[in-house]
């Protein structure tokens, strides 16, 4: 294969793997270093103190619609600043054409308040109206990156 750099590199690997060499010098200094230690371990040694718990940058819920189709999210611990807020709706009915969306009125950093409504399509405009009470809202917030 004259002028393919392809088979210039497969008789190269092919050559290479049917001869042993052995190494000297610098690079054989370099391979000893990187190959791990096989002798005997030795015994652990005694445990640290427990550190205290973090702060949980996350906190999760279920809330359910009441009346007026929103939820509310109370956080168990205040953040330093509005969390990042995901809200997914489970639609009680799938089989009805109108969708469930959820949208976001208010987020502060004790709370959030989502509000669910149903959608129908309709020609050259949507319709909305509030899904009512019973809705299941699964929520996450997240503390925003810094």
């Amino acid at each position: 294969m004259p002028g393919n750099p392809l088979g210039g590199m497969l008789r190269d690997l092919d050559r290479r793997t049917r001869t042993t060499t052995r190494r000297t010098g610098r690079q054989a200094a370099e391979d000893e270093a990187t190959q791990p230690r096989t002798g005997p371990r030795g015994a652990r040694g005694p445990a640290g103190p427990p550190g205290a718990p973090g702060p949980s940058t996350t906190a999760a819920t279920v809330a359910t619609t009441g009346e007026d189709s929103r939820a509310r999210f109370d956080f168990p611990a205040p953040y330093a600043a509005p969390p990042v807020l995901t809200a997914l709706a489970v639609d009680p009915e799938p089989e009805d054409d109108r969708a469930v969306t959820v949208a976001l009125e208010t987020v502060t950093e004790a709370y959030a308040v989502v509000r669910v409504w149903r959608t129908r399509p309709r020609r050259g405009q949507g319709v909305a109206a509030p899904a009512g009470p019973g809705i299941t809202v699964h929520l996450t917030a997240s503390a925003p990156p810094t």
